[in-house]
């Protein structure tokens, strides 16, 4: 096979709409696998959301998660690479957002949990649907050690905060949009296409070698860095624009059916 790692993305990509794993995508990878693929996840998830998917695929390299802040080895359990936002720049984070100009829920990551001001509706969702607790905290802004922060809302009224931290900082970062309502904020210079860099030497793998598979603007950088980038059919426009192949969609095996043309060796 030409290329022998693939990483995908998983909300919108691996991922049907039910947050769920097809069976055909399921055979797939096992069959790239057998044939001496690599294949991993880069997704905006944390350990604890992120690992059901990785048992059930049985994922035996090293992931990206937090939309490229850590990569992680869940067969030891051990995070091989980390960044954090600076305490200066998320205190400003969390104080800007508890000024309460922006009708946006927060949702703040570090390694070990999720941290937010109030319980929304779309909190209690978020909670049930992706199977993690988040902890209530009144003052946001005494947290430490923050890897992300992610707003939910209009998308408009989110970059309207995010342009309002920018100019009120000292020191840059990345700004990515992950969902259709939700925008993060991750530290400067952190992507998963610079994950999928420093993955590739973890595990010695040319990275012109490797497929990469998104739908969002935070997949946008990986699909660029890898050696044959692929959208789903489900993308935006603009990440369509920067893929070498256009996919099928999350909900008609689009992953599945790129890992067989990668079997086929057809790209």
């Amino acid at each position: 096979m030409k290329y022998k790692m693939v990483v995908a993305d998983a909300d919108g990509t691996l991922l049907d709409d039910k947050k769920k794993i097809s069976e055909a995508t399921k055979n797939s990878v096992k069959k790239f696998r057998n044939m001496g693929g690599i294949f991993t996840l880069a997704t905006g998830r944390g350990i604890i959301s992120a690992t059901p998917y990785i048992k059930e695929l049985d994922i035996d390299v090293p992931v990206i998660l937090f939309n490229g802040c850590v990569i992680y080895d869940h067969i030891n359990k051990k995070i091989l690479h980390e960044n954090y936002l600076s305490d200066d720049l998320y205190k400003l984070i969390a104080k800007k957002w508890q000024e309460g100009k922006y009708n946006v829920d927060i949702l703040v990551y570090s390694i070990d949990g999720i941290y937010i001001n109030k319980i929304s509706d779309f909190i209690k969702s978020y909670m049930e649907t992706e199977h993690v607790k988040c902890d209530l905290i009144e003052d946001l802004s005494k947290l430490d050690k923050i890897i992300k922060v992610l707003f939910r809302g209009n998308r408009d009224t989110s970059l309207e905060l995010v342009d309002e931290i920018r100019q009120s900082s000292n020191e840059p970062f990345t700004c990515v949009q992950s969902d259709e309502y939700f925008i993060e904020i991750l530290p400067y210079g952190i992507t998963k296409g610079s994950a999928l860099i420093k993955l590739c030497d973890i595990l010695n793998v040319d990275i012109n070698q490797v497929v990469a598979i998104g739908d969002q603007d935070n997949d946008k950088e990986m699909i660029i860095k890898a050696g044959f980038g692929v959208a789903m059919g489900n993308a935006d426009d603009a990440i369509k624009r920067n893929a070498n192949y256009v996919a099928k969609s999350n909900l008609e095996d689009g992953v599945s059916d790129v890992i067989e043309k990668i079997i086929r060796d057809e790209f």
